[in-house]
């Protein structure tokens, strides 16, 4: 039988964050975040709030406690100085459904602070408050937030379209769960998908690095290229910066599940944005040691040897085992036009051999009809 819920906040502690209740040196704390750029951008929060409004949260905080309705604390952790001081703050709602939700200040981000004050929290809502389930969700984007909750093992659960409040309108909505597990514990709430990491591969003139916001106009560009267009029948027929952000931020969710990996192809020395290479696929149940990899070069970087370069130095990467900081896969599989002569050379200098043709596969010209058979090739980590 669960312990009582009481009517003010426990403390919980896993040796380096605790979970308390607020205090009154608290909210200047509390007014600071409030003001910070970072937790502007990705919350509600104005920075017209101060220490007033600060005081009437944990008043707030307080009085949930006290009927039921909310069960929130204060995070403290050593800060710089090694001693103890607030951190952030994380809520939990009973619903329906169950919700969590947490703030942290930027001083304590990067350290997995929030991770550990989530388990401590979650936790206590499943065996001391009964819930059912956990739901989390943050705006679309945020991926430092959705690090915390898939560190603690929540399962996305997919996307809002248009669900949160913003300064400019309604935006998109990234969702996830946890439920309950008996034999769970505080420590053993690790992630269920793999977040892959994305290192820097050099080779000759070229380094394969993560995306970065600043790639987002090249990378428009090399989307938007008629060229790309005409054998992607995938991309839309106008794409804007946003639309490029937005799709560099869906390839950074897509790694954290588990299912691709993509990599900028910049230039050696002034990190000029040449194009992309992805491993997609990794996530198939069927394949389970698979994938599939696709390429794209900007229009001004064609016919320069460095997709081919890209190709050759990520296929190393892919089949080298994951204890060696590789992906560990043993096939990955390629699909072009059969008309895309480049691509086609591109694989085939690479070591990917031809096993199929799809006839009149659906490559859409800039009217939308079939204009070629698509062509299927493969590579065995046994080929190389």
């Amino acid at each position: 039988m669960a312990p009582p819920v009481p009517a003010v906040p426990p403390v919980l502690d896993d040796g380096v964050v605790t979970l308390r209740g607020f205090v009154e040196s608290d909210v200047a704390e509390i007014a600071a975040v409030y003001r910070d750029a970072g937790t502007r951008r990705w919350t509600s929060l104005g920075p017209h709030l101060g220490a007033a409004d600060a005081r009437r949260w944990t008043e707030r905080v307080a009085e949930n406690w006290s009927t039921g309705r909310g069960f929130g604390w204060a995070v403290a952790a050593r800060g710089p100085d090694g001693c103890p001081r607030y951190a952030g703050q994380i809520d939990l709602r009973p619903g329906p459904p169950p919700s969590v939700g947490y703030l942290l200040a930027p001083w304590a981000r990067g350290a997995g602070r929030m991770s550990r004050a989530l388990r401590l929290a979650a936790d206590w809502g499943f065996s001391v408050a009964g819930f059912a389930v956990l739901h989390w969700e943050c705006r679309a984007g945020h991926l430092a937030s959705w690090r915390v909750a898939h560190a603690c093992g929540f399962a996305f659960d997919g996307v809002r379209t248009r669900a949160l409040p913003a300064a400019g309108g309604l935006v998109d909505a990234w969702t996830a769960v946890l439920l309950p597990d008996p034999a769970a514990s505080v420590a053993s709430r690790v992630p269920c998908t793999t977040w892959w990491p994305v290192p820097v591969l050099e080779h000759g003139p070229i380094r394969l690095r993560p995306a970065s916001e600043s790639d987002a106009a090249r990378h428009a560009e090399a989307r938007d290229d008629p060229v790309s267009r005409w054998w992607d029948a995938t991309l839309p027929r106008r794409c804007t910066v946003d639309d490029a952000r937005a799709h560099l931020c869906d390839t950074e969710l897509a790694r954290s599940l588990g299912a691709a990996v993509t990599w900028v192809i910049a230039a050696r020395d002034d990190d000029h944005y040449l194009g992309t290479v992805t491993v997609s696929g990794m996530d198939r149940s069927y394949a389970p040691t698979g994938g599939e990899i696709g390429y794209r070069a900007h229009p001004d970087a064609r016919g320069r040897g460095h997709v081919s370069a890209a190709l050759r130095r990520v296929v190393a990467h892919v089949f080298a085992p994951v204890a060696a900081g590789g992906l560990g896969r043993n096939r990955l599989a390629l699909g072009t036009s059969a008309g895309n002569s480049a691509s086609r050379r591109v694989a085939e200098r690479a070591g990917f051999r031809r096993v199929g043709t799809f006839r009149s596969s659906g490559v859409c010209g800039p009217d939308g009809e079939i204009v070629s058979d698509g062509v299927w090739y493969e590579l065995l980590a046994s080929d190389r």
